[in-house]
């Protein structure tokens, strides 16, 4: 797979994805397996964390300011 910025190739690493909540709160998701492109930096979420992100933020108004979401990452590779 090519970075769809500038066509760069993807590598495999773990971040944070920062979200915004409909009432302009803020969610921070930690440790998300990306795909980074080497050039330019531009990060993919695939499209199976994009849907458990989705899910989690739906809920996130049920979460408290201080709770944390621990994302389990799964070395591949």
């Amino acid at each position: 797979m090519r970075c769809f910025e500038c066509g760069g190739e993807l590598i495999r690493t773990a971040g944070d994805v920062r979200m915004t909540k409909p009432d302009g709160g803020l969610v921070i998701f930690t440790g998300v397996p990306l795909n980074e492109c080497r050039q330019c930096g531009e990060q993919y979420v695939s499209g199976e964390w994009s849907e458990k992100i989705g899910h989690l933020l739906r809920r996130a108004d049920q979460l408290s300011a201080k709770e944390t979401l621990t994302v389990p990452v799964i070395a591949v590779g």
